[in-house]
């Protein structure tokens, strides 16, 4: 084993909720690991893996980037450091199968690992030491489910009893106790529920969707998820957004749950049940013919957005070359190619970006094929695609079932051999 004063530390850092948005957890974290290096005679390594905002349960739908480049780097050699250091146990993750493979990978390049709430070093080569880590994974993960679970009970008991949960509903406001913070009602704002109203009754008389929002714009509306998404500021309402929003049966007094309707809410409606129902034929009449089967004409058509105000981009035609005539002075078809351009709002100044199609493309083409290349993009895929078909979820559970078949049997015999 290497000399304790002469190793090399390598953190990485995590938070589950960031809701400063600065940082803040994984900034303390390392600012108490580098001290404890510092009073050890460690190198800290200057570039710390780091993952801002993301959980490490096996419930979570975000991709953890840092996580993901952590165990490339080992796989691959690149790790540059002989320990791997976490402030707990539960920062590397929450889920068995990932320590598994953080150990493992550790065990084949021979690199430590630090916890520095254990106060201890553990060397996944060593039996005992793994057994050590693996029930604390264990335990990280059982929390992490019991969290989960009383989760999913508080918000089905709040969609029973008609609460809200989660975000502000845009039209109302929540009125809160002011000594015990405890929600007292929710009743309509008194700016954003007339827009909900006005939007209502206009889509009903006929009128499109983008000149509701266009009018917004125009008027100086504050789109309603300004406070959550700051690009969208610049955006300001669409279509889109104006449809979407009318389609919500909470503006009918109505309680929602995982996409169904399960009864009436404490708040009031915005707008009467059977108006609430019209609006719906209108939106989506029942005898509309839907179908998403459109032949793709251009690559990011509908993906590509516009970096300055968030808007989906267009595609349009630049004219290229000069001027041509033929014999008798008439101009001739001026030759030209096709770019994406920003569309911009409804009602406001768009054309903020454009770039020549073929360009942006070849740019896509060439990063998407070399994220496919890395060793760590099936895993990525593992997490993020959660709507996989019957028969890949059977062949996932199956591989799973024999990994921790296999997990187990390891853990026995390691077990008796100790």
């Amino acid at each position: 084993m290497l000399s304790s004063k002469s190793l090399r530390v390598r953190e990485y850092l995590r938070v589950s909720q960031d809701r400063s948005g600065t940082g803040k957890s994984p900034d303390q974290q390392h600012d108490e690991m580098a001290k404890d290096c510092s009073s050890k005679g460690w190198e800290l390594h200057p570039h710390p893996y780091r993952d801002d905002n993301r959980s490490a349960s096996r419930y979570s739908s975000k991709v953890r980037e840092g996580y993901l480049r952590l165990v490339s780097d080992i796989r691959a050699g690149n790790f540059d450091a002989d320990v791997l250091g976490l402030w707990e146990a539960s920062r590397g993750s929450r889920r068995t199968s990932e320590w598994l493979e953080i150990i493992e990978v550790c065990k084949d390049q021979g690199i430590l690992i630090w916890v520095l709430t254990h106060g201890r070093v553990y060397d996944p080569t060593n039996a005992r030491d793994r057994r050590s880590i693996r029930e604390d994974a264990s335990d990280a993960e059982y929390e992490s489910d019991k969290t989960s679970q009383r989760i999913l009970r508080h918000s089905r008991d709040n969609a029973e009893k008609g609460r809200p949960h989660g975000r502000q509903i845009y039209g109302y406001r929540r009125v809160y106790d002011a000594e015990t913070r405890r929600l007292i009602e929710v009743v309509p704002h008194p700016d954003q529920a007339p827009v909900v109203q006005e939007a209502a009754h206009r889509a009903l008389s006929g009128e499109s969707f983008y000149a509701i929002a266009k009018d917004f714009n125009t008027r100086g509306i504050p789109p309603r998820r300004s406070a959550y998404r700051e690009q969208r500021k610049y955006l300001g309402w669409t279509g889109p957004a104006v449809k979407q929003m009318l389609t919500m049966p909470a503006y009918a007094g109505k309680r929602q749950h995982r996409g169904e309707i399960i009864g009436d809410a404490i708040w009031p409606p915005l707008l009467e049940p059977e108006t609430w129902d019209r609006l719906q034929r209108v939106i989506s009449p029942p005898d509309r013919r839907r179908t998403n089967d459109w032949p793709v004409a251009h690559l990011l058509g509908g993906i590509a957005i516009c970096g300055i105000c968030g808007v989906g981009t267009r595609i349009g035609k630049q004219n290229s070359g000069r001027k041509r005539y033929d014999d008798q002075g008439n101009a001739l078809p001026r030759a030209h190619y096709n770019i994406y351009i920003c569309s911009g709002a409804p009602g406001k100044t768009g054309f903020h970006v454009a770039m020549k199609e073929e360009h942006l493309d070849k740019v896509v083409v060439d990063v998407v094929l070399a994220r496919l290349e890395r060793p760590d993009f099936l895993a990525m895929l593992g997490q993020a695609d959660d709507s996989v078909d019957a028969e890949r979820e059977a062949l996932i559970k199956e591989i799973a079932d024999h990994q921790a078949w296999l997990n187990e049997v390891q853990f026995e015999a390691e077990r008796d051999a100790i």
